[in-house]
């Protein structure tokens, strides 16, 4: 899961006769030179202490992990009455922080220890809402479909902006409003007793690569 934006640089620096070309992430660790008819070479050191994830132009390469800077909640709840089966829960929001854009994806859900027997109507899904801009790739992911938890998720739920609100490098930066979406929970189930049940929702946030 694994696009969790430095400006592709294109130079040229002339040693010898060795030419060195920046890679996309503005080192020069992809690129090659070659030393002819000389004893010596140059190899340009370019280091960064406490790297930030938040800024667009930290050097950090494409892709990596380090580039996930994401919030989200740690408890989320839904419920229902015996005299209503429709499941109601809060709103809750998934932020991205970073330089990067962020997609999101669920990637899991599963029981936390041993759960009660399940009404056989009982439906959950998770709905996830974006801005008029950037819209849910999956709006709605089934979680509990007729009491059984469906076993395989993986499913790209949105690609949240970056904190300048930017997409892709080459869009200009503003107030961030695209690196936010909100989820809750909806279904039904029926029962004419309490029955409490606890899960695990495991969500996957892969950096976009930028150009």
């Amino acid at each position: 899961m694994k696009k969790i934006l430095a400006i592709l640089l294109t130079s040229g620096v002339v040693l010898g006769a060795a030419t060195i070309v920046y890679a996309e992430d503005g080192t020069e660790s992809g690129s090659q030179q070659t030393i002819s008819g000389e004893t010596t070479a140059d190899i340009q050191v370019n280091g960064t202490l406490g790297a930030d994830n938040t800024d667009p132009n930290a050097n950090i390469p494409e892709g990596d992990t380090n580039w996930i800077n994401v919030t989200v909640p740690t408890k989320t709840i839904f419920y229902n009455t015996a005299a209503n089966p429709a499941i109601v829960a809060p709103s809750y929001t998934i932020q991205n922080n970073s330089g990067r854009p962020v997609t999101v994806m669920a990637n899991g859900f599963t029981p936390n220890g041993t759960n009660p027997t399940l009404p056989t109507d009982f439906t959950l899904k998770l709905a996830v809402t974006g801005t008029a801009d950037n819209a849910a790739t999956t709006a709605s992911t089934n979680l509990i479909t007729d009491g059984t938890i469906v076993s395989s998720l993986n499913s790209p739920l949105i690609t949240l902006a970056n904190v300048k609100n930017q997409q892709q490098a080459a869009d200009s930066t503003g107030t961030p409003v695209n690196n936010k979406a909100t989820f809750t929970y909806t279904g039904s189930a029926t029962t004419t007793t309490q029955v409490n049940v606890n899960y695990t929702l495991n969500l996957k946030f892969d950096a976009v690569k930028w150009d």
